[in-house]
C-alpha cells in the first residue's frame, strides 16, 4: 500500500462532515458554539453539559443555540465530528508532507499527534468523555470507528514497510500489528496523562518517548533520542509520562494509591475485570446430599445456584428464569424434588436445566424449548468445595491451588461437614483494605494480642503462582497468658490424621481475588470478601469440621471461634481506621516491609488486572476506564515488543 493510498483511505471521516484543510473553520457562530461545547464537556462532563451552559460560555442566547442545533444530542455529535475532522486533517497533512519515506512519515505522525492544537486538554477530555460514558459510546464508535481503523492501518503500513527494509530475518520474526499496537498504545497512554496533570505535561518528553520506542524496535532506521536510552546511567522518563504500572518496582515498595480504595469508576472496573472471571465458593458437597438439593449464591449483580441432578451430578446455573428473569430457586438453600418451578409464572425445568413445561403454552408462539433451558455456569469441585465462575478462561481452582494440594489433602476437607451457620457482614471498608490486612502478619503483635499470645515466632508466608498464597503460624510451646488461648492450647486434642508438624499449626490459603481457606487442627473456615460499593465490602464465612463429638474437641472448637471472633472484631477496627486514613489529603501511597511479601503480591495482582491502579493520583472524572485501557494497551505492546526482540535475537544468533 502506498502513502497515496493511505491518504485516500483516511479521507473517510464521520457522516455529515466534509473534509477540510487543517486550520479552516465552519460558519463562525457554529464554530463558536462547538468551542463552547468543548469547554463545557471538559468542565462538566457529557451528562451535565446543557444547552444553557453552552450558551453562557459562548455569550449567546439559548434561542441562538437552538437555531444552529435542534437538540443537545445534535450539538454533542457535531462537536465530536468536528474533533475527528480536525484530527484526521492533521494526520493527512503530516503524511502528505513527509513524502515517500515511511520513517519520515512515522516521525511526522508523532509530531502531529502531539501538536498543541490536537492535544488541547479540553479536546482530549471530550474524546475520553464520549468513550467512557456508555450512552455516548455508540456515537463514538459510529463517528470515530472508521477513522480509528484508518489511522491504525496507516501506521501499520508504515511499520510493515520499515520491517521489510530490515531484511528477511526481521520480516520473519517481527509483527507489524504488534509494533503498531505498541506505538498507538503508548500515544494513548501519553495522551491520557494530559487529563491528570495538564499543567506539568511535557509534549517534547512525550515525543521523545515515542521516538525511543521506535528506536528500540527499528534500530536500523531510528536513533535513540538524546537523554533517553537503555543501560546503566540512563535517565528515567519524566514522572508525568513514566509507565505508572512499573513504579512499584522501586527498591522501596509502594502500596496501591489511596484513591483506588473508594472510587466508583474503579470499583466498576474491578467487578468486570477481577471478580466476574474469578472462582467463587458456593458450598461444600455435603450440603447437596440428594437429587434436587440446591445452594444459591448472589454476588455482584449475579444470581446462581448449584443443584444435584437425578444422575447425582452437580451442575451450576444462573438463577434467572428464561421467561421474565425471576429467581427460579428461593433462599440460600433448599430442595426441589423432581423439577424446578419458577414461582412467578410456573415455568418448569428439569434438574439438568432443560425446559420441561410452560404454563398455558398455547398462548405463546412456537417455543424452541431446547434453546430455553437455564443458562449454565462453569463449575469445579476442589477438595469437597464447589466453586463457580461467571466468565470462563484461565486456570481452574485445582491448577491454581496445586502448590498446596498435598498439604491440604492431610486435612480431609471432602469428609468435613458444616459446623456453624453462614456468617455475613457488610463493613465500611474497601475489599482490598480487608485483604491488605489479612495477608500480612506484621500487625499481629500489636493488633491481635490474643492471637499473638497463641502463636509463636515460627511464621511462614509465601506468594504462589496464579494468584495464590499461604500464611502459617505454629502455636507456642509455653503456656499462654490469655484465657481463650491458654485453654484452647490445653484442650486441643491430637489430630491423629495430621502429620506431626500440622497438629499445632494454623494455616491460611488465599485464592485471588477474594477467597481464603483458614485451616486449623480442629476445623476450617472459608472466608470470602467482595466489593459491595465503593469503599464497602461484604464479608462471608462458614466453618466446617470432621465429625467428632468428643467434649475436648467441642470445647476447642468453641475456643477457636471465640479467638477468631475477637480477631475479626480487631481487624474490622484496624481496617476501618485505615479506610478513614486513606481519605486524608496527607496520604497518597504507603511503603511496605520485607515481611509483607504476600501483601505486595496481592497489590501486584490488582495492578496487573487494572494497570490504572499504578497511578498515584486519581484520573479526571469519567476517564478511569479510558486510562486503564490505554495503560493496558501499552503494557501489552511492551510485552509484544519484548517477545519480538527475543525472537529476533534468537534468529540472529542462530545464523
Amino acid at each position: 500500500m502506498t502513502l497515496e493510498t493511505i491518504t485516500k483511505r483516511k479521507t473517510a471521516v464521520a457522516p455529515g462532515s466534509a473534509a477540510r484543510e487543517p486550520g479552516s473553520t465552519p460558519e463562525p457562530r457554529r464554530r463558536q458554539l462547538i468551542d463552547a461545547t468543548i469547554t463545557a464537556i471538559a468542565t462538566h462532563g457529557l451528562s451535565r453539559t446543557t444547552l444553557a451552559k453552552v450558551a453562557g460560555l459562548a455569550g449567546m442566547t439559548a434561542g441562538s443555540v437552538n437555531f444552529h442545533f435542534t437538540s443537545k444530542e445534535a450539538l454533542l455529535v457535531a462537536t465530536l465530528e468536528s474533533l475527528v475532522e480536525e484530527h484526521d486533517g492533521f494526520m493527512e497533512a503530516a503524511i502528505a508532507k513527509a513524502g515517500a519515506d515511511p520513517a519520515d512519515a512515522l516521525e511526522a505522525l508523532i509530531e502531529a499527534q502531539f501538536d498543541p492544537v490536537i492535544t488541547d486538554p479540553r479536546k482530549v477530555a471530550v474524546w475520553y468523555a464520549f468513550w467512557s460514558e456508555s450512552r455516548a459510546r455508540r456515537d463514538y464508535m459510529r463517528i470515530c470507528g472508521g477513522s480509528d481503523r484508518a489511522n491504525f492501518e496507516a501506521c501499520m503500513t508504515l511499520c510493515r514497510q520499515i520491517i521489510e527494509e530490515g531484511g528477511p530475518e526481521r520480516s520473519r520474526v517481527m509483527d507489524a500489528p504488534a509494533v503498531t499496537r505498541g506505538l498507538t498504545g503508548l500515544v494513548e497512554t501519553l495522551w491520557s496523562e494530559i487529563l491528570t496533570s495538564p499543567e506539568h505535561y511535557d509534549r517534547e518528553a512525550a515525543k521523545r518517548l515515542c521516538r525511543a520506542y521506535l528506536a528500540s524496535v527499528f534500530p536500523w532506521r531510528f536513533e535513540m533520542p538524546e537523554g533517553v536510552g537503555v543501560g546503566e546511567g540512563a535517565p528515567a522518563a519524566p514522572q508525568s509520562v513514566q509507565d505508572a504500572s512499573a513504579r512499584h518496582l522501586a527498591v522501596t515498595r509502594r502500596t496501591l494509591p489511596a484513591w483506588v480504595y473508594d472510587n466508583a469508576e474503579f470499583t466498576a472496573l474491578e467487578r468486570e475485570a477481577i471478580f466476574r472471571p474469578a472462582w467463587h465458593v458456593v458450598c461444600h458437597v455435603s450440603e447437596l446430599p440428594e437429587a434436587g438439593s440446591y445452594v444459591a449464591l448472589d454476588l455482584l449483580g449475579e444470581r446462581a445456584f448449584v443443584l444435584r441432578g437425578k444422575d447425582g451430578e452437580l451442575r451450576a446455573f444462573h438463577n434467572v428464569c428464561r421467561h421474565r428473569a425471576h429467581a427460579v430457586v428461593q433462599g440460600r438453600s433448599g430442595r426441589c424434588p423432581g423439577v424446578l418451578q419458577c414461582p412467578y409464572h410456573g415455568w418448569t425445568y428439569n434438574l439438568d436445566g432443560t425446559l420441561k413445561a410452560v404454563a398455558h403454552e398455547n398462548t405463546f408462539a412456537k417455543l424452541d424449548k431446547p434453546d430455553l433451558g437455564l443458562k449454565a455456569i462453569e463449575l469445579e469441585i476442589f477438595l469437597g468445595f464447589v466453586f463457580v465462575r461467571f466468565e470462563a478462561g484461565g486456570p481452574g481452582v485445582a491448577e491454581r491451588m496445586a502448590p498446596y494440594a498435598a498439604e491440604l489433602a492431610h486435612y480431609r476437607l471432602p469428609d468435613m461437614r458444616p459446623h456453624e451457620r453462614v456468617w455475613n457482614a457488610e463493613i465500611e471498608v474497601d475489599w482490598k483494605n480487608v485483604w491488605d490486612n489479612y495477608l500480612e502478619g506484621y500487625h499481629f503483635a500489636t493488633g491481635h494480642p490474643g492471637l499473638s499470645d497463641l502463636m509463636g515466632q515460627d511464621y511462614d508466608y509465601e506468594a504462589g503462582p496464579h494468584g495464590t498464597a499461604r500464611l502459617s503460624h505454629a502455636m507456642r510451646a509455653k503456656p499462654c497468658k490469655t484465657w481463650s488461648a491458654r485453654h484452647y492450647r490445653a484442650l486441643l486434642p491430637e489430630a491423629g490424621h495430621l502429620p506431626e508438624g500440622l497438629r499445632r499449626r494454623w494455616s491460611y490459603f488465599f485464592l485471588f481475588p477474594g477467597m481464603a481457606f483458614d485451616i486449623y487442627p480442629d476445623r476450617m473456615d472459608f472466608f470470602r470478601v467482595l466489593p459491595s460499593a465503593p469503599g464497602k465490602a461484604l464479608l462471608c464465612s462458614r466453618s466446617y469440621a470432621l465429625p467428632d463429638e468428643r467434649r475436648e474437641t467441642r470445647a476447642a472448637r468453641y475456643l477457636n471461634s471465640r479467638l477468631n471472633t475477637a480477631v475479626q472484631d480487631e481487624d474490622n477496627s484496624l481496617t476501618l481506621s485505615v479506610q478513614q486514613g486513606l481519605a486524608s489529603s496527607s496520604y497518597t501511597t504507603g511503603v511496605t516491609s520485607d515481611t509483607e511479601v504476600i501483601l505486595n503480591a496481592f497489590q501486584d495482582w490488582v495492578r496487573e488486572a487494572l494497570p490504572v491502579a499504578g497511578l498515584d493520583r486519581v484520573p479526571a472524572p469519567g476517564t478511569v476506564a479510558a486510562r486503564n485501557r490505554a495503560l493496558a494497551a501499552g503494557a501489552a505492546a511492551r510485552a509484544g515488543s519484548r517477545k519480538t526482540e527475543v525472537a529476533l535475537d534468537a534468529s540472529l544468533a542462530a545464523r
